[in-house]
């Protein structure tokens, strides 16, 4: 089983590194000055469970402003980008052509940088020239009605239920938009009114609405309302099962079968899961969640997860198993460090395994950051002790690398400054949501402490342990 846990990953690589079939060629295109000489990365989500995302293209915005690139899909998806204070986002259709309109670029102020519970502005870019008809505009309009509602009646809605005005505005609203033959709008409303209408009766009638919505529908994997009810459901489905009167059942296939056709056999005993398709996407909703839990072990939901894997007869569903498997593996003790390269201050690009053979203390850090800068002190004594043991590697995100290196230097801070920007992959794959954020790699590139105490939690005690333990040996 441990050999397919880790052919997950192999096949995932090889299938990402196999040429894409650009069969669909969709096409963006427009001008924004302010955005000149900048570069701008699109995504998409490889499933609505894990939210990994993945590059779909790249706007490279020139001297003028301009920008146009093609990128190829096969179906309706969801694409975004974060960039400044914003995250933006637009459906793509194959053979789409979008003029793009750019919303006024507004940059992360340094409170925003340092502050690990930031939400950035999200928007639906615009399209130039789009009519009534188009799925963006449809959407756009549908959630503007929507959303206004729900921030005006919402203490009323959750105060008086269906004794509110929900039923009237929902059949206007249905009024308003059911002339439109658009197929993925359509669904779009309909879960969006059916996420009300759960709202609307505290859940009281969720089996109910997983019959008429789930149990026997297509599944949309890519549309953001089918996703966001299923996931609002099913949020934590394996943890609140445990607490109910086959918890017990549960536990026992989890832990101590490891099982799939058990599991199956345990999930699909409820009507609502009789479908095998959706009973899975139940399955793989609940083992996600349960990885941030501590009510079931993590090696025997891996193991569950391996057997879903390897049974499912659906592609996708390995996908997500193997998304899943990234998730709660990338990152975790014990685990290889993700592989980065990275310029120093003097321009020289330098990569993790340069920094092979000793231990490796490494730092996310931004020197306009208060909590960094009370860090750099504590830190230097540290190097200054261990530093013919352990390297010492900082990863800055300062704006103004001038200005960082001024820093440095009257700080007298001698071991390595390496520069990311703020959408670098490296902050994504280290999960850095807050500066500062540390780690101790082994020789090897293997994660020893992830994250690692910090200088000032009494880091060092922890160095000299292992330090000292690996002399012994």
């Amino acid at each position: 089983m441990f050999s397919h846990i880790r052919n997950i990953l192999l096949c995932t690589l090889l299938l990402l590194s196999l040429p894409a079939i650009d069969t669909y060629a969709t096409h963006v295109y427009g001008t924004a000055k302010e955005y000149a000489n900048s570069e701008l990365i699109f995504y998409r989500y490889q499933d609505r469970i894990t939210y990994i995302k993945e590059e779909v293209f790249r706007l490279k915005i020139d001297s003028e402003g301009k920008f146009e690139a093609d990128f190829g899909v096969d179906m309706v998806t969801y694409i975004f980008a974060e960039f400044g204070i914003y995250y933006v986002y637009f459906y793509a259709e194959p053979n789409g052509n979008y003029e793009l309109i750019l919303p006024e670029y507004i940059e992360k102020t340094d409170g925003d940088l340092f502050n690990p519970y930031f939400q950035p502005t999200e928007m639906q870019l615009g399209i130039k020239g789009m009519k009534n008809t188009d799925l963006n505009y449809l959407i756009m309009d549908f959630d503007y009605y929507y959303n206004r509602y729900f921030d005006l009646k919402m203490e009323e809605l959750y105060i008086n239920g269906l004794k509110s005005d929900v039923d009237t505005f929902i059949n206007n609203i249905n009024a308003r938009y059911k002339k439109y033959d658009n197929p993925y709008f359509q669904q779009y409303r309909r879960y969006r009114i059916a996420a009300l209408k759960n709202m609307a009766t505290k859940s009281e009638y969720e089996s109910a609405l997983v019959y008429s919505y789930y149990s026997n529908k297509d599944i949309l994997y890519d549309n953001p309302a089918y996703m966001d009810l299923f996931n609002s459901i099913y949020h934590n489905y394996f943890d609140n099962y445990l607490v109910s009167p086959g918890g017990a059942d549960l536990y026992r296939v989890i832990t101590y079968g490891h099982s799939i056709s058990l599991l199956h056999k345990l999930i699909g005993s409820n009507p609502k899961h009789k479908r095998k398709q959706f009973r899975e996407l139940v399955m793989l909703k609940g083992i996600n969640d349960a990885f941030g839990n501590d009510n079931l072990q993590w090696l025997p939901l891996l193991l569950t997860l391996d057997s879903l894997y390897i049974t499912t007869e659906y592609p996708i569903h390995q996908q997500i198993a193997q998304n899943i498997a990234d998730n709660s593996l990338t990152m975790a003790k014990g685990t290889v460090a993700l592989p980065f390269e990275l310029p120093d201050t003097l321009g020289n690009m330098m990569s993790l395994t340069d920094f092979r053979g000793k231990y490796l203390y490494l730092q996310f850090a931004n020197t306009q950051s208060y909590s960094s800068a009370a860090e750099f002190d504590v830190l230097k004594r540290i190097y200054d002790r261990y530093k013919g043991l352990c390297l010492f590697v900082t990863i800055l995100t300062d704006t103004d690398k001038d200005k960082a290196r001024k820093f440095i230097a009257s700080k007298s801070l001698n071991w390595t400054f390496l520069f990311a920007k703020a959408n670098d992959k490296v902050l994504s794959d280290y999960k850095v949501s807050a500066f500062p954020t540390y780690y101790l790699i082994d020789p090897y590139g293997m994660l020893v402490m992830s994250p690692a105490p910090s200088p000032t939690e009494n880091f060092e005690k922890y160095l000299f342990k292992i330090i000292e333990n690996k002399k012994k040996k």
